[in-house]
């Protein structure tokens, strides 16, 4: 194309170049169509009609020189002629200018919208520069920017709220984004009802709902109940920054200007035909979602969540913790009790749903029968024996060991798996006696087989009482009783100055009692009572010996005083 120009230039006159501006008009002020045909630094080289060239400065450009390109066509006016050369200096902004200022003036006449630019801050407010070429001012008050707010680096929308001409200089023009944004909105809120689906993007999350751009100027709340029916959904697990969406609008504050959306309602509601689905009196598996102090909530199906209030937890009363029974995740079988769909609440049961043990208890356990079960409870007046699920029965303190219980630590301790004897069923109250002594033969049977008033038996003392002492009789593994008074010949006073647990000896039985249909057992012996039957037992045999002796000059006193001494001596 220089190539071109060159050749044009030496080809042509001074005279020729004078009479070529002539006929095309080539004067100040003229304006003209020119064709872009190369890009410089700092401006365009043009042609005017494919003859003759000319300059736009970029200064004098109506877009950034960089939008330009070969072989555009653009409008401009003559600012000089620069005849030696043969060159024009021309303007685009001047001719677009007088062309744009004609439609900003008709725009505002017409109340019609019209793009621009916000290029600078000032103290008041913001220039604004309309259609790239005409100066206008936006209020701090119409901008609907903060202080703080960086200035927008897009075209925007403005409406023009004063066109003022000016005999001198350029014209007043006053813009407002406020007023546009406030007819936007209105127009916007006036386009909607409630149950209207719309779409938009999600900008934020919060944990009390998401909010969602509708327009530029307009942003829409799904809270966060209504993301899904499930209320154990979290938002997260829905939404996601940037999702387009569509959501149902549930709600309108055209004062406020804030609308409510709802995903879930896109969605039937779970709770519409919830009595056909799950019939009061039928029994569905369900997951465990979470324990509570009174109870344990059950998810039946997305939505529709269920109460087991923890008195439909056990059979009976069971000092269980709720955590020992289910733990959040657990599948569980539950029966469905009752339906409130106003309240959107259903009563559920998981003992129902297992079925009362005791409705055939007496096929299980009937009385006599031995079984066995597991300490869960050492009271001071007996054990409570977990005989299955939900299913205990109380060990009284008599029913605990054959012999005399001190603690009944020393019997038995929680967690052991013991035998126990059914002796009564209370079905209705859902009591049950047991007896752990009962599981085993009873010894004293033997003992009254055996023994009798009267014998000889020998034990160990275990332990003393104010009373007396307890007695452990060897081979038969009952307790006996020791009283004070049969310790010594000697009045005692205090029994543990006489006796000492630990120790061996040797007794005679002076009561012994066995009534099973009364279940009275009990053996009372004596160590003063054998003392003496041994001391007679040997004068006896002394005075035998005595009398069988050829000493007819003595007495049968002196006999046994010479006995006596000679014992004497000899020990």
């Amino acid at each position: 194309m220089d190539e071109v120009r060159k050749n044009n230039e030496e080809n042509l006159s001074m005279d020729e170049i004078f009479e070529s501006m002539d006929d095309f008009s080539m004067r100040r002020g003229s304006v003209k169509e020119a064709e872009v045909y190369s890009l410089q630094p700092d401006g365009l080289l043009v042609l005017f009609d494919g003859k003759l060239d000319g300059f736009v400065p970029e200064s004098e450009l109506v877009h950034p020189l960089k939008e330009y390109k070969i072989g555009d066509k653009i409008k401009v006016t003559i600012l000089k002629v620069n005849e030696e050369e043969g060159r024009s200096t021309a303007s685009e902004i001047r001719v677009f200018r007088r062309d744009a200022l004609k439609t900003v003036e008709n725009k505002f006449k017409n109340n019609e919208t019209i793009q621009g630019k916000i290029v600078a801050k000032v103290s008041s407010g913001y220039n604004v520069r309309l259609l790239n070429v005409i100066d206008a001012f936006l209020p701090g008050s119409h901008s609907g920017l903060r202080i703080d707010d960086e200035i927008p680096e897009e075209s925007l929308d403005f409406k023009i709220i004063a066109f003022r001409r000016s005999r001198r200089g350029a014209p007043r023009i006053v813009v407002s984004l406020k007023e546009l944004k406030e007819q936007r909105i209105k127009a916007y809120f006036d386009s909607i009802k409630e149950g209207y689906m719309i779409t938009g993007t999600v900008e934020s999350i919060k944990k009390f709902g998401a909010f969602v751009k509708l327009t530029n100027d307009i942003t829409g709340l799904i809270p966060a109940s209504e993301v899904s029916w499930d209320s154990s959904v979290r938002i997260e697990d829905v939404l996601k920054l940037g999702d387009k969406i569509e959501a149902k609008v549930i709600g309108i504050d055209r004062e406020k200007r804030k609308i409510s959306l709802s995903l879930k309602q896109l969605q039937k509601d779970p709770w519409d035909d919830i009595e056909e689905r799950f019939p009061v009196g039928t029994v569905h598996n369900g997951k465990v979602k979470s324990i509570v102090p009174f109870g344990f909530f059950v998810a039946l199906e997305n939505g529709i969540e269920g109460l087991v209030h923890i008195s439909e937890v056990f059979w009976g009363n069971t000092r269980k913790k709720l955590q020992e029974v289910v733990k959040v995740g657990d599948e569980v079988l539950v029966k469905v009790k009752d339906i409130d769909r106003k309240k959107r609440t259903i009563s559920l049961s998981y003992r129902e749903a297992l079925g009362d043990p005791w409705d055939d208890i007496e096929s299980r356990y009937n009385v006599g029968k031995v079984v066995e079960g597991t300490v869960v409870k050492v009271l001071p007046t007996g054990v409570i024996i977990e005989l299955e699920e939900y299913v205990s029965g109380f060990v009284p303190l008599s029913e605990v060991s054959w012999n005399f219980v001190d603690k009944i630590e020393d019997v038995v301790k929680e967690g052991d798996t013991v035998s126990v004897q059914v002796i009564s069923l209370d079905k209705e109250n859902r009591r049950m006696r047991l007896s752990l002594k009962k599981a085993t033969e009873d010894p004293w049977k033997r003992v009254a087989e055996e023994l009798k008033v009267g014998d000889y038996v020998s034990g160990t003392i275990t332990r003393t009482i104010k009373s007396g002492a307890i007695v452990l009789v060897d081979d038969y593994n009952v307790e006996a009783f020791l009283p004070v008074s049969q310790v010594s010949d000697k009045k005692v006073e205090n029994i543990e100055d006489a006796i000492n647990p630990g120790l061996k000896q040797n007794f005679k039985i002076i009561r012994l009692v066995y009534e099973p249909e009364n279940d009275s057992r009990n053996m009372v012996v004596s160590i003063r009572q054998y003392l003496k039957d041994i001391e007679k037992r040997e004068t006896e045999e002394a005075l035998k010996e005595l009398s069988s002796e050829d000493t007819s000059t003595l007495s049968l006193g002196d006999k046994l005083k010479e006995h006596l001494e000679k014992e004497d001596t000899s020990e």
